[in-house]
């Protein structure tokens, strides 16, 4: 059985809305902090959160051939092959992926149900699944 998947992963609306949320919050906790440090410090933190620590905003195309190779593409250019590492989560609501690439980096791509279709959504489960089952089978090499 083939895993080879193509899929469009968009940015997801429910985490943006989360995210903002939290925000919000921190920001919101500022007004029932004591002294001057403590609300200055929340609201630092809630506005470094809006500013820097906002969801990828770019639609990512993934890739898994059918023999487990992983490629993310960014705007159309062409993606650099990757590994599944350890760490992943895959759950039956949400994915969070960990790719590494040969140099050593790593990116995180959270896929929620509202960032894909159905289809693409079960497809890509399945397709991680068989790929993390496959990485525990071979031994590990330095």
């Amino acid at each position: 059985m083939s895993i080879a998947v193509s899929v469009i992963v968009r940015p997801s609306s429910g985490l943006r809305l989360l995210h903002a949320g939290l925000c919000c919050g921190v920001l919101a906790s500022a007004a029932a902090c004591p002294g001057w440090c403590a609300p200055l410090s929340c609201a630092l933190a809630g506005l470094l959160g809006l500013w820097r620590g906002r969801p990828c905003r770019n639609a990512r195309e993934l890739d898994i051939s059918g023999v487990g190779q992983l490629r993310l593409t960014v705007y159309q250019k062409t993606g650099v092959v990757l590994r599944l590492l350890d760490g992943s989560t895959i759950w039956p609501g949400l994915l969070l992926l960990r790719l590494g690439d040969g140099d050593g980096k790593v990116q995180v791509v959270a896929v929620l149900p509202d960032s894909v279709t159905r289809a693409d959504w079960r497809a890509l489960s399945l397709a991680c699944r068989a790929i993390a089952a496959r990485a525990e089978i071979k031994p590990r090499t330095l």
